[in-house]
């Protein structure tokens, strides 16, 4: 078996302990991204693929965050800005502590650095152009300042025209004028703005977290189950609407240089340098 193979399986079982809480908690998920893809065109992973996303109504996602620690196997940990002191995303991820999965924008951070999955919120927005393009801005805003906050992320810019930017936000404000601002702060005030948005937003959601690609949030609720690696899991019903807009023709196989993955610096699926629990 390959490495990548490795790693995939090891992914598999991070998703199935994780849909396992899911279920004897009333929590709902949905497969998506190249995940979902992967179940409609492969059965399985995208052959060239490295990770697993799935989503979570807010409501399901706030009660995982809360809960699902206490009921995964203890070398799943959730890694959440309230559950990791120095967690740099505004989304979830589930990691095996007991492995590893160095990427090179978090080379410097004090975090678990395990194999993972990520989990992202579905939350409600506002209808209308304006208000998709306004919201789709703050986003952005957002994920650029957050991640320039790590001189890794800057440093493996590869957009010459973008290099200047990141190393002035990081040195300039993250480090001189906003230098006494808590980054886990800056992340909670985040996802408290986009919380309340749901709570009162219209039948609209964004299918990717950095595209502007949207669709109707009751439709993406609606599930099915689709069969991936040999298991079945819950997917939106409306496949073939969610990969046509964030894929285009998404039957039809990429060109290897089109074929993204996260390139880690360094994998090991078994530590043994961690201590048995």
């Amino acid at each position: 078996m390959n490495e990548l193979r490795k790693l995939q399986k090891k992914e598999l079982e991070i998703l199935t302990a994780v849909v396992k809480v899911c279920e004897e908690n009333n929590i709902k998920y949905i497969i998506m991204h190249g995940t979902l893809l992967g179940a409609v065109r492969h059965q399985g992973f995208i052959p060239w693929d490295d990770d697993i996303d799935i989503c979570m109504p807010r409501e399901s996602y706030d009660k995982f965050i809360d809960i699902g620690e206490k009921f995964l196997p203890s070398n799943l940990k959730i890694q959440h800005y309230k559950t990791e002191e120095n967690c740099p995303n505004i989304f979830a991820k589930v990691r095996d502590e007991n492995t590893i999965f160095l990427q090179k924008e978090h080379v410097d951070l004090d975090i678990n650095q395990g194999v993972f999955i990520d989990i992202f919120p579905l939350d409600r927005i506002k209808k209308g152009n304006h208000q998709i393009a306004k919201e789709y801005w703050r986003k952005g805003i957002f994920n650029i300042l957050n991640e320039c906050y790590d001189i890794g992320y800057v440093k493996g810019i590869k957009r010459k025209s973008s290099v200047l930017i990141g190393y002035s936000i990081h040195f300039i404000l993250w480090k001189g004028l906003w230098r006494f601002v808590d980054r886990n702060k800056f992340i909670e005030r985040e996802d408290k703005r986009r919380k309340k948005l749901h709570e009162t937003g219209d039948d609209c959601v964004f299918y990717s977290v950095d595209r502007k690609v949207v669709g109707k949030y009751s439709r993406i609720t609606e599930r099915k189950k689709y069969l991936f690696e040999g298991q079945e899991f819950w997917g939106p019903k409306n496949y073939d609407e969610v990969l046509k807009k964030l894929y285009g023709e998404y039957m039809v196989i990429p060109a290897e240089k089109d074929r993204i993955t996260h390139q880690p610096l360094k994998v090991e699926l078994e530590c043994n340098n961690i201590e048995e629990k």
